[in-house]
């Protein structure tokens, strides 16, 4: 029979191992999660090209620049046709903006890199936020596009303003965009979503924000996360009704409490297919 003494000891060294896989160990270990996304009208030069989605940084004592080179590395190891980067660049404080930011100059795509804001960016003033990203020459979707053409295909990045710190507008971001374009936004609030008109065009929709919760129970229950609309948004890609899909990634950094339990930090890399059905998209992994 096993003593208290020897029960308690074993508890005490688990729960030490517990805790410094979720405090020290899981929160820099990144992983690569690759998602096809099908989508209608999708010229030939656009099948399989890339899109890879950094979010939720969230540079910090916590979250240091070393470890942000090392994801700006192997973000640039994996090729991308383009490199979207959806908001939460700090978690507070000025002195942390214009270093991440830097350091997100070195990311290297062949149709370079945008970008949009998070709530964390607006704590620091919107505007400061704002003109430290354009000074280093990254573009800043507010509600607003840019379009990237391969041969004769052509996509459409749009990206709004932040949900909960200002007035996003995909209406605005997509004004003028020819309807048979394929149309992907940038949103760092997945509960925009909800919200999308109905009888505008978006195929495909990157947000972050909820960082899978940082801390998953079994079935991937996230215990806190910082939506509207329960677990449907901690993670990974969501049909919406109509064609609109959303893919939520985990994030990078921590934020509150510097732990990653069952949820490790995440780079995408969005696939994006032709669509077999030419009525709408289909999904997969």
């Amino acid at each position: 029979m096993i003593s208290r003494r020897v029960f308690l000891k074993g508890g005490l060294l688990l729960g030490g191992a517990l805790a410094a896989e979720g405090f020290i160990f899981e929160p820099e270990r990144i992983q690569v999660e690759e998602v096809k996304v099908e989508v209608r009208g999708l010229a030939p030069e656009f099948d399989s090209f890339t899109i890879c989605q950094i979010t939720d940084i969230h540079h910090s004592p916590f979250v240091g620049l070393d470890y942000i080179r090392r994801v700006v590395e192997t973000a640039n190891g994996l090729k991308a046709g383009l490199i979207a980067l959806t908001g939460d660049y700090i978690d507070d404080g000025r002195k942390y903006m214009a270093p991440v930011i830097k350091c997100l100059t070195g990311l290297k795509a062949r149709h370079g890199v945008v970008s949009v804001l998070g709530n964390h960016d607006h704590f620091i003033g919107k505007g400061y936020s704002a003109d430290v990203i354009k000074s280093h020459g990254i573009p800043l979707l507010e509600n607003s596009n840019v379009i990237i053409e391969e041969g004769r295909g052509a996509v459409c990045i749009g990206g709004v303003k932040d949900y909960w710190e200002d007035a996003p507008d995909c209406g605005a971001a997509f004004r003028g965009v020819d309807g048979s374009i394929p149309r992907i936004l940038l949103c760092h609030h997945p509960d925009y979503c909800e919200y999308l008109p109905r009888d505008e065009r978006i195929d495909l929709v990157l947000s972050g924000h909820t960082h899978g919760g940082q801390v998953r129970l079994p079935f991937s229950i996230a215990p806190v996360l910082p939506s509207d609309f329960g677990q449907k948004y901690s993670g990974g890609l969501v049909r919406l009704k109509g064609a609109a899909q959303v893919y939520v990634s985990r994030g990078i950094g921590v934020v509150t409490i510097p732990v990653r339990i069952n949820c490790p930090p995440e780079l995408t890399v969005i696939r994006l297919v032709a669509a077999k059905d030419p009525a709408g998209p289909m999904t997969g992994q």
